[in-house]
């Protein structure tokens, strides 16, 4: 199990809700209206912000894998 998917199961219903709902638009490649970087010294890393949540994620052949989920202090690591 990736460490994001315990992550998700331990936030509140409204906000995984909401997060999943921004990782299902970034599956599919809608990037639009997210506030989405690329991250230093990473070529085609991202992260989305989402208030003190961020997801990180990168580009590869089939599409956006997400890496990680977690808040803004931690996620970095």
């Amino acid at each position: 199990m990736k460490n994001y998917l315990k992550f998700l199961s331990r936030l509140p219903k409204n906000l995984r809700e909401r997060l999943l709902l921004i990782v299902g638009k970034i599956a599919t490649g809608d990037l639009n209206g997210l506030d989405v970087k690329v991250l230093q010294g990473s070529s085609g890393v991202y992260r989305c912000r989402v208030g003190k949540l961020r997801i990180i994620f990168r580009e590869g052949a089939q599409g956006f894998e997400i890496l990680d989920i977690g808040f803004r202090g931690d996620v970095y690591k």
